[in-house]
């Protein structure tokens, strides 16, 4: 372990050195610059003079310097004026000269020019003459000297100084341990005479310049050996001379004394660090009981004052870690178990004691210190930092008694606070380093005393302490201790209260409410929001400083996340979003009292979390509160908190006022909506959310709110889909069945949003497409009802019914698009009875009613009934709705609807005749439907039916000849032929008959 402490001790003494070596370069290159510099101004100024015109004999001035008499008779010529000369000399300037003899210009040259022989009266005086600052006049100035190389540093002033520390250790190691023939006498004889002859020698040569360097190395090595020498005296058995240790201390502190004198009188920081760490190292070296620590309480001593003098604080600092390091290695020689707690020693309170006379030491040298520049400051406090450092660890390494660490560390807090503001007037950087430093022992006393939640509280009312007394004493640094403190406390309140908390939820149910650590996150969220939120209203001086303004603001944050965690652990399960709510709620409340944006947004992103919460959590909560859903309770809570939220004024920065009420809405909406997705039977989910969609448009029709119309869409919407995958299988045979009691109410919803929505003159263009698409919803909704409700064969029935109920509709509303919804269902009839009743295989043994002649005739002769009000529906004003983005052809058909009302059933007709009739007599049913066609065309005068009558013939005629006149039998073919002739004859008389209205009509 010597070897250890050689080796720490000699790197201290190496840095010094290249410290010292560096200075001393860059203060060589400085004294080089200003040289040149003095001699560049020096030289310019000559050339001034010399460019100057010369003065005219007869009137030259007579040169009179301080000090001789005035010359009345003679008035010199005014000088030009000259740039004022720098102060460059280091010799006090020459006095100031009476009025009555004014003295030569500064800026004239530095050698008074010959004065005129017709005016010179007297010999004059010469001034003082110019002394460079740097000891060279202008003659003598040279160029600047070469920076020494790294081996010239390293031959005449690193290896010197090897050397000597070498040396001293080296005596020291043989005096104590190796030189056993003489006794201690001799050997304290020896050891004496190598200290004086070292010092001896060294001051000899020291006198000479070219040696000065080698020989302050040797005096600092002298004086060291010389202390060790004193110390061994009675401290290191082999040299014990001495029987009293008082009086070896009194010479120790004699040594040292006349150690600091001698030093002080070269004033080089190298002899002093040489002398002062070698007689550390020696009595490191030589440790044997703890008196043998208060030889280095003089160094300290001594140190201190030398270095607080001469402001040599690198020394200092090398000083203390030598000081502490030698504490250290005794403690570690006389601890049997190597530094565990609890381990009781006999020099324990000895050990402590010099620990803070060392603390106090160096703790009163940096109070009552001025720095005189930044580079001491910084060095002062980084000792000042390992000061605090080395007590505390060398305190807690010996520790006997670990039940005192809460006062010891009290106490020392309060020491370095009262030091604090001892120094806070005179030195500003002790103020915040010791300040600092005192905080922190304050709170690391309280682990030691208190635990779990009452730990997180102390440091908290700590940390609010700090923050107030700065502000009421107008202290930035007491307040930026106080948020240190704070955001200290928020860690561990994270770490060491809540993540265990959370580590038992994940494995277990833990209905606990852990109350301590409620009360204790409470209390911080309090705290940080009464500093985030009151402070600055109270003390606005504190928004000057942009990092206080930036640390409050995120201790706003800190605070909500304090009050969620609160919330959290003290209601486990489905009420911490009911709780979360309310909070939202009263955080709203208080950001519209105090108009804080921090607070607005805090409320979003907590409304934002229960969201999530109920999202992830909730919805899968089965347990029940007696007869009550635990789920139904908390998530109808909270969709109304959210609906309640929708009144608050104040924004974001992120969700403006004007939209406040949108998402929050959309939240409340979707809650409700999913709780009845988890909450009602299948059956009954689409009635639920048909019953909320209306509630919600009901309530944005009367209210004028647009998103709330819209959510009643979203709802209304999700009712239709979620009927087919639910409620339309849902029936039975029962004519009062699910599918019919939850579907029916669903269609008479969507018509009356369509109505309300026509009947609004206030409606937006996106209004009334919705109200269009409501119309659509129900129809496509009752003609689904239709296909579950009936038998598979008369579903055509049942659609071609809805055709005439919507065509009705139409002409009774006065509304096109039930017109355009009775055509889409038409064309629904034709391809369900040309592709299921037509062409599937009847049903053996079924009934007349299910024949495909009857239901496709029955929808057929429906179809043909609509016609007569077809006719009037061409009367109906075209619908803007409709016709606004529709093509011409649509608005064409829309505009005609007895065309397809009539053409769709003719050839399903045809189609029938086909496949019911045999092969013989198609062209025959085909003839006479052709002439009914033709006649019925006549009866309402539509042209277009006149000529599908005709067309119907001329089909016939052309099957006739291609397809009857070569495969039927001959019976059937003559029939055909008549019958066929006989409908053209009466087409023809017809014509004839009627040729005049005919004409009016083409």
């Amino acid at each position: 372990m010597e070897f250890f402490l050689i080796l720490v001790l000699g790197a201290l003494v190496i840095w010094l050195m290249s410290k010292r070596s560096a200075d001393h370069q860059h203060i060589q290159q400085l004294y080089d610059l200003a040289s040149n510099l003095e001699d560049r101004l020096l030289r310019l100024e000559r050339t001034q003079e010399l460019k100057a015109p010369s003065p005219r004999p007869e009137s030259a001035p007579r040169v009179q310097y301080a000090g001789q008499p005035a010359d009345t008779a003679s008035k010199p010529t005014p000088v030009p004026p000259q740039p004022p000369q720098p102060v460059l000399r280091t010799q006090p300037p020459p006095p100031i000269a009476e009025p009555a003899a004014p003295a030569m210009p500064v800026s004239s040259a530095f050698t008074p020019a010959p004065p005129n022989p017709v005016v010179r009266a007297a010999s004059p005086q010469p001034p003082p003459p110019f002394t460079p600052r740097f000891g060279t006049t202008p003659e003598e100035s040279s160029p600047a000297k070469h920076s020494p190389s790294l081996e010239e540093r390293l031959g005449a002033n690193w290896l010197n100084k090897l050397g000597i520390i070498i040396l001293v250790i080296g005596v020291t190691f043989f005096l104590a341990y190796q030189l056993r023939t003489l006794g201690p006498l001799g050997k304290t004889i020896v050891g004496f005479t190598v200290s004086a002859t070292l010092l001896v020698g060294s001051l000899f040569l020291e006198r000479r310049k070219k040696y000065q360097i080698f020989a302050r190395a040797g005096i600092g090595g002298g004086w060291a050996l010389t202390f060790f020498v004193t110390f061994a005296m009675y401290h290191v058995a082999a040299t014990r001379v001495l029987s009293s240790q008082a009086t070896d201390l009194i010479l120790m502190m004699l040594v040292a004394v006349g150690m600091i004198w001698h030093s002080l009188l070269y004033k080089s920081q190298v002899v002093t660090s040489l002398a002062f760490l070698l007689a550390f190292c020696t009595v490191g070296i030589s440790h044997v009981t703890v008196f043998s620590l208060v030889a280095g309480l003089l160094l300290a001593l001594g140190l201190v004052y030398v270095t607080s003098r001469q402001h040599w604080y690198e020394l200092e600092l090398a000083g203390l870690v030598s000081l502490y390091l030698n504490h250290f290695l005794w403690l570690q020689r006389i601890l049997p178990d190597g530094g565990q707690p609890g381990h009781p020693f006999p020099e324990f309170f000895a050990s402590a004691a010099l620990l803070l006379l060392y603390w106090l030491i160096f703790r009163v040298a940096y109070v009552l210190r001025s720095p005189r520049n930044d580079r001491e400051t910084s060095i002062s406090s980084a000792t000042a930092v390992l000061n605090a450092a080395g007590l505390l660890s060398l305190l807690k390494y010996q520790s006997a008694h670990p039940e005192w660490a809460f006062w010891g560390l009290l106490a020392l807090g309060t020491a370095e606070m009262l030091f604090a503001l001892y120094a806070r007037r005179r030195f500003r950087t002790a103020f915040i380093v010791l300040s600092s430093i005192a905080s922190v022992f304050l709170l690391a006393a309280v682990p030691f005393r208190f635990s779990g939640s009452n730990w997180s509280i102390f440091w908290l009312f700590e940390a609010e302490v700090l923050f107030l007394t700065g502000l009421r004493m107008k202290e930035v640094t007491f307040h930026r201790l106080g948020l240190i403190a704070g955001f200290a406390a928020a860690i561990q309140l994270a770490f060491v209260d809540v993540y265990p908390i959370i580590l038992l939820r994940q494995q277990q149910p833990d209905p606990h409410r852990h109350l301590a650590i409620s009360i204790a996150l409470t209390c911080g969220a309090i705290l940080y929001w009464f500093n985030s939120q009151f402070v600055p209203r109270k003390w606005t001086e504190i928004r000057e400083f942009e990092i206080e303004t930036s640390a409050l603001r995120f201790m706003s944050y800190l605070g909500l996340l304090a009050a969620m965690a609160a919330l959290w652990v003290f209601f486990p399960g489905s009420l911490t979003v009911v709780a979360w709510m309310l909070l939202a709620v009263a955080l709203a409340f208080a950001a519209e009292k105090s108009g804080s944006v921090d607070l607005t947004l805090q409320t979003d992103i907590l409304a934002a979390s229960a969201f999530l919460r109920i999202l992830i959590i909730n919805f899968f909560i089965t347990d029940h509160w007696g007869p009550l859903s635990q789920r139904a309770v908390t998530v109808a809570l909270c969709a109304a908190l959210f609906y309640y939220c929708t009144r608050r004024k104040s924004g974001s920065d992120i969700l403006p006022a004007a939209y406040i009420p949108i998402p929050y809405s959309w939240a409340g909406s979707t809650l409700l909506g999913l709780l009845a997705w988890y909450e009602l039977r299948p059956v009954s989910v689409a009635v639920g959310w048909c019953v909320l969609g209306l509630i919600l448009f009901e309530i944005g029709m009367v209210r004028r709110r647009s998103y709330l119309r819209h959510q009643g869409y979203v709802l209304l919407g999700a009712s239709f889909i979620r009927i087919f995958f639910a409620n339309l299988s849902a029936g039975d045979s029962h004519l009062l069945n699910p599918r019919t009691y939850t579907v029916i109410p669903l269609i008479a919803a969507y018509f009356w949003v369509y109505q309300r929505l026509h009947a609004d003159a206030e409606s937006t263009q996106f209004d009334r497409a919705m109200a269009n698409g409501a119309a659509w919803l129900g129809t496509i909704a009752a003609a689904a009802l239709a296909y579950f409700e009936f038998s598979p064969e008369w579903v055509v029935v049942a659609w071609s019914v809805l055709v005439f109920i919507l065509v009705l509709c139409a002409w009774l509303l006065g509304r096109r698009i039930f017109v355009a919804q009775s055509l889409a269902l038409l064309i629904a009839v034709a391809a369900r009875g040309a592709l299921f009743n037509l062409f599937s295989t009847p049903l053996v043994g079924g009934s007349f009613w299910s024949s495909r002649v009857a239901c496709i005739g029955t929808a057929c002769a429906i179809a043909f009934l609509t016609l007569p009000i077809a006719f009037r529906l061409r009367r109906l004003p075209s619908d803007d709705t409709q016709s606004s983005d529709s093509s011409r052809w649509l608005s064409l058909v829309l505009s005609r609807p007895e065309q397809l009302l009539f053409f769709i059933p003719l050839l399903l007709l045809m189609a029938l005749l086909a496949v019911q009739m045999r092969s013989g007599m198609i062209t025959i049913a085909w003839s006479a439907l052709g002439i009914l066609t033709f006649l019925f065309a006549l009866l309402v005068q539509e042209r277009t039916f006149r000529l599908a009558g005709l067309g119907l013939l001329l089909l016939c005629v052309g099957k006739i000849l291609l397809v009857d006149m070569w495969q039927l039998a001959p019976t059937d073919r003559y029939i055909t032929l008549i019958v066929m002739g006989a409908a053209l004859l009466l087409v023809s008389f017809l014509y004839t008959r009627y040729r005049e209205a005919i004409l009016k009509l083409l």
